[in-house]
């Protein structure tokens, strides 16, 4: 019984080899999309898309080489020594599909439209703003403490024009306190788009202490819905804040919004919001309650 089994299997595969064999030695033809690769680009240009479009070709061959020839390395190779800036109509022909030439084939056909092109970019330097990222308030608050040396700095950038224009600004990886270093902070540049490259990956930082200073801003006007037909006494208000120097030297009335929260009235008094600069604390504001009149409707 064995043996009967084993005959069966070993006529079935001889099938399936002599099968295979007719397969492989049969003509076909087949439609295959295949990529282009660009050589000799001129310096100043670079492709405006990441990925370009593929061309499909007809060809005829055995099944081996049809085998062979999907699994090996295969590609239209474009000359783009004389593209321009802006469309760069391509006109492909037979000899331009770079493949293995142990592997024998005929190509039937290429099937392109009339406005095959592929769209040149200028490749361009610019220098854009650098824009430091943290990685909570409280570092934030922390670096205006302790002061960033030439934060302001500007990052060199090579890439596609278009893709440069819409770049407004280039950011750092989130920085911390942690990441000092005997006064110096190191971090990464994050580029914006794969195809921009950055003329250096990190940025170096000194970090400086900064002196805390007290301040007081009198007169503050007290803000409220002009809809409100109500009076206020009073209608400006002191505060007390702490603060960088650097930061304290410029504050001024206009510096610091009171909002009187009269959402919140009780007993015909109501206190009052702070809208303030970054890395700036109030100590304390004076009135803490603020009087609310209503008015007589007229």
């Amino acid at each position: 019984m064995k043996n009967h089994l084993s005959m069966k299997l070993l006529v079935l595969f001889i099938a399936i080899v002599l099968w295979v064999h007719q397969i492989m030695l049969k003509t076909h033809t087949l439609e295959i999309n295949i990529p282009m690769k660009l050589i000799e680009t001129p310096q100043n240009l670079i492709p405006d898309s990441f990925r370009l479009p593929e061309v499909t070709v007809e060809i005829s061959a055995t099944g081996k080489d049809l085998f062979l020839f999907q699994i090996s390395k295969k590609f239209f190779q474009i000359d783009t020594s004389h593209f321009r800036y802006g469309k760069n109509q391509i006109a492909l022909k037979p000899d331009q599909l770079i493949y293995s030439d142990k592997i024998k084939l005929n190509i039937n056909s290429i099937n392109k439209t009339e406005d095959f092109f592929i769209n040149m970019d200028k490749l361009v330097e610019r220098t854009k703003p650098l824009k430091i990222q943290y990685s909570s308030t409280n570092e934030e608050e922390f670096f205006l403490k302790n002061k960033i040396k030439n934060a302001n700095r500007k990052i060199t950038l090579k890439g596609p024009l278009a893709l440069l224009n819409e770049v407004e600004q280039i950011f750092t990886k989130k920085i911390s306190s942690k990441m000092i270093v005997d006064g110096k902070l190191t971090v990464e540049l994050i580029s914006p788009d794969p195809k921009i490259d950055l003329f250096q990956d990190s940025i170096e930082f000194e970090i400086t202490n900064t002196k805390i200073v007290h301040k007081t801003i009198s007169l503050i006007p007290i803000k409220y819905p002009e809809t409100e037909n109500i009076t206020i006494i009073p209608q400006k208000v002191s505060v007390m804040v702490s603060g960088p120097k650097e930061i304290m030297e410029k504050l001024n009335t206009n510096s610091i919004i009171a909002n009187l929260n009269i959402s919140n009235l009780k007993k015909d008094f109501a206190n009052v919001s702070f809208e303030i600069p970054a890395g700036v604390k109030i100590i304390e504001y004076t009135p803490q309650k603020i009087q609310v009149i209503q008015n007589d409707q007229q």
